[in-house]
């Protein structure tokens, strides 16, 4: 299958200066938004890519898109005074449709999927920028519950819940709070890895044993576990790469 379709990354000029709270600001909620619109692409990888940059600094310079490999890079027009004129909601909105104009003008190009593009745009607008994602439920062992993990994301932070359902009522476990690391977050390999152990305790069980962070409901706590040894908090920047602290 080769590599997965990554991220769309935005290379927006800006006036503040590297690591300054400004800056983190705005290039955290460029991220956001661009890790958002990937999900809601559903796993689509355009032929050919694994990765696109739209680079404004370049708007009126380059008179074509380029390809290096599978990376695609685009310019884009974007001005900065009336993107500061905006508010958050605003700016959440002027984001994703430099991302739109991109995607869809690449696909106008190398012949991608464009009806990808339209359906993550629109659904964009309907969740209006809500970061949720429920991953498929599993029924317990013993078929009295079913339950199923749920990523929430802010601007700057990571949250992942387990969803504990039976008959009379639904209950909601936080089982890990990280810094958000965008497209690269471990989360998204976390939840491929979720499963009842028993029929009390219901997480994440990574790699025999690496990573195993569960709620058991007999105990009504969140147990973490890394390399075999029960911790306060998992370090994952030993186990996977951008995974910043």
């Amino acid at each position: 299958m080769g590599r997965p379709f990554d991220d769309i990354t935005l290379y927006i000029p800006t006036p503040y200066s590297n690591e300054s709270p400004q800056y983190w600001k705005e290039t955290s909620l460029h991220n956001f938004i661009s890790d958002l619109y990937v999900k809601k692409m559903g796993g689509y990888k355009p032929p050919n890519a694994t990765r696109v940059t739209i680079q404004p600094g370049y708007f009126g310079i380059w008179e074509h898109t380029w390809k290096n490999g599978s990376i695609f890079a685009i310019a884009c027009e974007f001005v900065r005074d009336k993107y500061e004129s905006l508010d958050k909601h605003g700016k959440y909105k002027y984001i994703l449709d430099l991302i739109q104009k991109a995607m869809v003008q690449l696909s106008n190009e190398y012949n991608w999927d464009k009806t990808v593009f339209e359906i993550a745009y629109k659904k964009m607008i309907e969740c209006d920028f809500v970061f949720s994602i429920d991953y498929p439920s599993k029924m317990s062992r013993d078929k009295r519950r079913s339950a199923n993990l749920r990523v929430e994301k802010t601007e700057t932070k990571t949250f992942a819940y387990a969803i504990i359902r039976n008959d009379s009522s639904v209950k909601k476990i936080k089982l890990l709070e990280k810094r958000n690391s965008y497209w690269y977050d471990c989360v998204y390999t976390l939840a491929k890895h979720t499963k009842w152990i028993n029929s009390n305790r219901f997480g994440i069980f990574y790699k025999k044993g690496l990573i195993e962070i569960s709620y058991s409901i007999l105990e009504d706590k969140v147990v973490l576990t890394q390399s075999g040894t029960p911790v306060q908090e998992v370090e994952f920047t030993k186990f996977f790469w951008l995974q910043l602290s």
